[in-house]
């Protein structure tokens, strides 16, 4: 597991290191080692923040604060557990004012305790484990996380492959077909047709030798020799809707 601490107080960093390192050797036998990575500002995380299983945040003497800088994770597609450490701030008061707080916000008092400390990486260990793996997709001027039903289907224009997105986003992928399927193939919703065309098969609505159309009316060319591929990929998407 790898761990974030971002926190402006240097001795509770320096604290909150030395409690990690004692769960890391109590665990080794377990999850593994808890590697860790402590910063004293938002600003390099937030930029190497899809590299951590779970955060410590609290940020009291500059801006953002802790429940922002963990909401603007959120935002930019961060699913891991983010545990919020209360000193000078209320995190948990705060949240609750929020119309739509994420619910991978975990909360802990400081002075930090080590039984309560080993509590949440308990719980962030069942969490960890029911996170839905996402896809990232990056374009030249921004990186989309996304889930597998989260894409509709794919086409090749140019240089580029263009991922269509069930909110209607279009992403351009400086890539090849073939490239991008590689990357994505262990999702098994996701249907190569040829070097132009992928799909979602939970999105299709029926199938010819020569075309798919989707729900939303696209048509997708297709060929004899795809048929097989969406035949096994429709078979096993309704034994996992059963």
């Amino acid at each position: 597991m790898h761990i974030a601490i971002c926190d402006d107080n240097i001795a509770d960093r320096k604290q909150l290191e030395r409690l990690l390192k004692r769960e890391s050797d109590k665990r080794s036998g377990t999850i593994g080692p808890l590697y860790t990575d402590s910063f004293g500002n938002c600003e390099v995380l937030a930029k190497n923040n899809m590299l951590y299983d779970l955060f410590f945040i609290d940020m009291v003497n500059e801006e953002p604060d802790g429940l922002t800088f963990a909401l603007s994770l959120v935002k930019s597609g961060v699913h891991v557990p983010i545990v919020l450490c209360s000193s000078k701030i209320d995190y948990p008061a705060k949240a609750s004012s929020l119309s739509d707080c994420p619910d991978n916000l975990i909360y802990l008092e400081k002075p930090i305790k080590t039984a309560e400390l080993s509590d949440v990486l308990d719980r962030a260990v069942i969490l960890l484990a029911e996170k839905i793996p996402t896809i990232e997709l990056r374009s030249e001027t921004d990186t989309y996380y996304v889930a597998e039903d989260d894409i509709v289907y794919g086409i090749t224009m140019g240089r580029y492959v263009h991922v269509f997105l069930k909110d209607g986003t279009e992403v351009p992928i400086l890539t090849t077909m073939f490239n991008f399927f590689d990357e994505i193939s262990m999702f098994t919703h996701m249907v190569l047709l040829n070097e132009r065309a992928m799909f979602n098969i939970s999105y299709m609505e029926h199938f010819s030798p020569f075309k798919v159309t989707l729900k939303n009316g696209v048509t997708l060319k297709s060929s004899p020799f795809a048929s097989q591929n969406i035949k096994s990929a429709l078979q096993a998407y309704h034994a996992e809707t059963l």
